[in-house]
């Protein structure tokens, strides 16, 4: 079967702040509040306008921070890479706009989507762990539904369990060469008492955890083999641990008759074939990989070489 073509209108993308030099036009509240995001991060921020109000005015004692008290002209965009248009006068925006576009920058025009050719998304901060969610525009409560449902799942210590992540890559990398064992080491830690430590402020104890589990795993085969058996085309039917099985496979197998848009359940950089092939999936699982088979003829997948596991609705058998 064919995949659904999946039309995106805009396109997820995160700046180097540390690169971006931007400009917001304005001096209201509105203003502040752009301002006050763009402080998250170590971006160069210039305001123009002839005059602020208090809340723009508290924040030019950063030093990231600079004001030209002027109306607006084109000549400060130059050497910018962002703008942000947040005067309360149309054409004053649109002028911005229409500059901007010709100078090849991004534009945010605030409340007025048509003429932006980005949009600021709905943020879950875990620095630097960041979560950016967009309706395009669409349902800005709807998606203010969700945000809330996320920041309350999460907790707050995940952006410190990201740090310690960070801070022990190259450790784990150079002493773990296998990719799909590596992997599997971090799912291992990042679903256990390495975690559980961390967010629990024991930081010491969790690095000594990590230090313990390196050599287990190494000499730990990671190979396996699962089968998620579906028995319609509607992938919203996958079962929570299907979809964490589809999240952590390397390589993923879609037999005859079922719906290509299983794999974008899937890692992106996971491989992905469209006919079983027995002796590849061996292989593969020889090679310490994860491989998964969306299916729904459990016979065709056994043999006597492989374990497998088969998930039908949410429940395991062996």
């Amino acid at each position: 079967m064919s995949k659904k073509a999946i039309s995106v209108d805009y396109f997820p993308i995160f700046l180097d702040a540390k690169k971006l030099n931007t400009v917001v036009v304005g001096g209201g509240n509105v203003a502040a509040r752009k301002i006050e995001l763009l402080l998250k991060t170590p971006a160069k921020i210039t305001i123009v306008s002839p005059e602020l109000k208090a809340s723009v005015k508290a924040l030019l004692n950063n030093p990231q921070v600079c004001w030209q008290q002027a109306l607006y002209n084109k000549a400060v965009l130059a050497n910018k890479q962002l703008v942000i248009a947040a005067t309360n006068i149309e054409a004053i925006n649109q002028q911005i706009c229409t500059d901007a576009n010709e100078l090849g920058m991004l534009i945010n025009v605030v409340d007025d989507p048509a003429r932006c050719n980005y949009i600021t998304p709905a943020i879950i901060d875990r620095s630097p762990m960041i979560i950016a969610m967009s309706s395009s525009g669409n349902a800005p409560i709807l998606l203010q539904m969700l945000k809330s449902k996320i920041d309350l799942m999460l907790p707050s210590g995940y952006g410190k369990l990201a740090t310690f992540c960070g801070k022990h890559r190259l450790k784990i990398q150079n002493a773990i060469s296998q990719f799909s064992q590596r992997k599997a080491f971090w799912q291992n830690a990042l679903e256990g008492e390495i975690a559980k430590q961390v967010l629990a402020g024991n930081e010491d104890k969790a690095e000594q955890l990590l230090i313990n589990n390196i050599a287990t795993t190494s000499a730990m085969p990671t190979g396996s083999l699962t089968l998620i058996k579906v028995f319609n085309q509607n992938p919203d039917n996958l079962s929570l641990i299907a979809y964490q099985k589809l999240q952590q496979a390397d390589t993923i197998f879609i037999a005859q008759g079922i719906d290509n848009n299983y794999f974008d359940y899937g890692r992106r950089d996971a491989a992905k074939h469209q006919m079983i092939d027995k002796q590849l999936i061996e292989q593969l699982i020889n090679q310490n990989q994860q491989v998964v088979i969306v299916g729904n003829e459990q016979e065709h997948f056994k043999t006597s070489s492989l374990a497998l596991t088969t998930i039908i609705c949410g429940k395991t058998v062996e």
